[in-house]
């Protein structure tokens, strides 16, 4: 019995040791395991509900004694470095739009390993897609994914599908939060892009300043 106990204290002891997302190597580097005890008591951890995977194509798990509620953001940053949130979820995070999507889309650069990850669409994008819209790629920091800026989000939306195909319209959009910043990202993106024929709000006449850069 007390070996018994022992030995769940050890094994809590090591999960607890371990940050919030940690790949299954961290359980030898960090631990000292050999790669059969490392396994063993990941497969425990999984059956008891300490840990949770990332994807079935990962070796990347959330670390549940650390938060019961797994931030996944790190997580795909550490398999998949040029991971930028794009999309309807850019446009939500700047508060430009309120519908929530099913999944997240993030790019990653095709030519890093993709993985497919459950919890997450995501689109492999060429290098030039990375080069062409760096002006428009923000954060970053501790961990956090990069974001596309709302203002090229949209004009990259536009541009690859159009709007409301796109899933959102131009009724979707709160335009009084639009700021003379995102007009400004806006006037480069739509150049950068090739859409120098489209306004932002092609319904309002918003004030569009991107004239001045064609």
């Amino acid at each position: 019995m007390k070996y018994i106990q022992n030995k769940v204290r050890s094994e809590q002891g090591g999960l607890h040791s371990l940050p919030a997302v940690f790949h299954v190597a961290d359980l030898t580097l960090r631990l000292g395991w050999s790669s059969k005890v490392a396994l063993q008591r990941l497969h425990h951890w999984m059956l008891v509900g300490q840990v949770q995977r990332l994807s079935s194509t990962t070796d990347v798990y959330a670390n549940l004694s650390a938060s019961k509620y797994p931030n996944w953001e790190p997580a795909l940053r550490m398999i998949m470095p040029s991971t930028v949130v794009m999309g309807i979820e850019a446009l939500r995070r700047a508060g430009w739009i309120t519908q929530i999507p099913y999944l997240s889309t993030v790019a990653v650069d095709a030519a890093e390993r993709v993985f497919d990850v459950e919890r997450f669409s995501v689109l492999a994008l060429p290098t030039e897609w990375f080069r062409q819209m760096a002006p428009g790629i923000q954060g970053g920091e501790a961990g956090s994914l990069k974001c596309v800026k709302p203002a090229w989000a949209l004009a990259d939306l536009i541009k690859r599908e159009g709007w409301c195909d796109c899933g959102v319209g131009p009724d979707d959009i709160y335009w009084d939060d639009v700021t003379q910043q995102d007009e400004e990202d806006w006037a480069t993106a739509r150049v950068t892009l090739g859409l120098a024929e489209h306004s932002m709000n092609p319904d309002a006449g918003i004030s569009d300043i991107a004239h001045s850069a064609t």
